[in-house]
């Protein structure tokens, strides 16, 4: 008979609901059966407070809670002051089916918990799950008003305005500009809307012409595109005061902020949201595989009978997922970078998204590293880089003669005669010399005395610029064809400069984002 031992001799389970709790206490000495008492109670304060007193009245020292959507909230707040709580997640102790009621589920927990089988959630301090509740909210907007610009192109489908099968991003400068002249209700022809068509755009006024004549918008369709545009302006008004409150929020957590802000394809939204979602600190996570084990981006073990079957990554935290893949395609394209070599490796092998995943992974062991030095991401040697592939093919392909019953001795020769040719390679398996500053804490001694520099030069948040409708649009900073950035607080608006020529118009101008509603990042 095998005996678990008991970590815990008075210990609580508490199942939580919206109105009510299932509450057992075990209590008894470590080597006897524990006894085992049950009540209820309510999810408001003063019924929190009664179970509070229950509990010291027990000399109940430890709580095992289920994590019930975010009723569990309120009994952390009441309760973590005097007792050391364990978030559950739900599927941890599944009970059997047709042995399900609530004080079941509290006296499994309470005994799993004297023993010590659970595993707590990750809670996160205050200062974070604050800042996390402002990211989650800022993700959220953004996807309303997305949905409010696909509702004012869909309206606009209807009414016979095919601009979106010519402009790649109505809600620009030319797009709003044309659709400002749409809704003014004023006689005007295709031609003198096309017109007002900007930079490189002005090469497809023909197409352009021809998608906006004869056009069936009546004041119905004016009227909805009014509603749609009158609630982007809302939701883009409430984004700003959003971004404003998380950079309060991220003062305490600065450092680790920018130190995330150096990594290729990580800016401000991404780091941002990821800070948020995992912490600045990772002691929690005792290695990078943990990390990527809690976030959910590994795949999962299914093997049975000695036969592996699907083992798709697995579901977790959806909103550090979108984060990291959104950093993944980005740092895929910085040119000269370690993550767009190893997205070419794998985009032949795994397709675009199974890369972008493996990307996503290896990011976040990035991530993991960075906040566990403290130090700012410095880029690999490229030389070095290459060096270690031309040496895995190298030994692939060794690999394969010995497959095809190439002579043992021969091939030995040619992998070391090859090795030896090439001059960044001393032998077979060396690696690097390692540098004189190789401890890590020598490494966060000299990171601590010197100011931080950006590697990745990325300059700080800039103010946003509107188009004529009040739609905010994306430009680079060191170009100013029509829009005019005003500093933070005072409205921005799209003007025509009435002394440029036609020939400076046309100059090429810096890129406008193509995705509808992208702020930020």
């Amino acid at each position: 008979m095998i005996t678990i031992p008991v970590i815990l001799e008075r210990c609580a389970g508490i199942d939580v609901g919206k109105r009510g709790l299932a509450v057992a206490v075990a209590v008894g000495p470590a080597d006897k059966e524990a006894e085992i008492k049950t009540r209820s109670y309510g999810t408001t304060v003063p019924a929190l407070q009664e179970l509070r007193a229950w509990l010291q009245e027990e000399g109940c020292t430890s709580i095992a809670m289920e994590s019930t959507g975010s009723y569990w909230i309120p009994v952390k707040n009441v309760l973590e002051q005097d007792f050391q709580i364990t978030l559950v997640c739900a599927r941890k102790h599944q009970p059997r089916k047709g042995d399900k009621t609530d004080f079941r589920d509290a006296m499994d927990l309470a005994t799993y918990h004297r023993h010590g089988l659970l595993t707590g959630s990750y809670l996160p301090e205050r200062g974070i799950v604050e800042l996390r509740d402002l990211t989650r909210r800022r993700k959220k907007l953004l996807g309303h008003i997305r949905s409010e610009k696909n509702r004012i192109q869909k309206v606009l489908e209807t009414a016979n305005v095919k601009i979106g099968n010519v402009v790649s991003d109505v809600f620009g400068v030319s797009g709003q500009e044309i659709l400002e002249a749409l809704l003014d209700n004023k006689p005007v022809t295709a031609a003198d809307l096309a017109d007002k068509a900007k930079c490189r755009l002005r090469q497809r006024i023909p197409e352009l012409t021809e998608a906006l004549e004869a056009h069936q918008l009546n004041d119905h369709h004016r009227w909805l595109i009014d509603q749609s545009i009158e609630h982007c302006k809302l939701l883009d008004q409430q984004v700003e005061a959003l971004e404003a409150k998380i950079d309060q929020h991220l003062e305490p957590y600065r450092r680790q902020y920018e130190l995330l802000r150096t990594i290729p394809g990580v800016k401000e939204t991404t780091a941002a949201n990821i800070l948020a979602e995992i912490g600045p600190n990772m002691d929690q996570f005792p290695s990078a595989d943990h990390l990527c084990s809690w976030a959910g981006i590994c795949p999962g073990n299914n093997r049975s009978a000695g036969k592996n079957k699907s083992c798709r990554i697995k579901k977790a935290n959806k909103f550090l997922l979108t984060a990291l893949v959104e950093g993944a395609w980005a740092a895929g394209r910085k040119q000269g970078s370690m993550f767009q070599r190893k997205f070419h490796r794998w985009v032949h092998k795994l397709g675009k998204k199974k890369a972008n995943i493996a990307m996503s992974r290896s990011l976040l062991r990035v991530v993991w590293t960075i906040l566990k030095d403290d130090r700012p991401y410095v880029e690999p040697d490229i030389g070095l880089m290459k060096a270690r592939e031309w040496e895995r093919q190298v030994r692939n392909h060794a690999y394969q003669l010995r497959q095809l019953g190439a002579d043992e001795k021969t091939i030995q020769g040619l992998v070391e005669a090859t090795l030896e040719a090439h001059p960044t390679i001393t032998s077979p398996s060396a690696d690097p010399a390692p540098t004189t500053d190789t401890t890590a804490s020598a490494r966060q001694a000299a990171v601590k005395t010197s100011p931080l520099k950006m590697q990745g030069g990325h300059s700080p948040r800039r103010p946003p610029a509107r188009g004529v409708l009040g739609f905010r649009i994306r430009t680079k900073a060191t170009k100013q064809h029509s829009i005019i950035k005003e500093p933070t607080g005072k409205p921005s608006t799209l003007t025509h400069p009435e002394t440029a020529s036609e020939s400076s118009r046309r100059k090429p101008r810096a890129r406008i984002s193509t995705a509808p509603g992208t702020l930020g990042d």
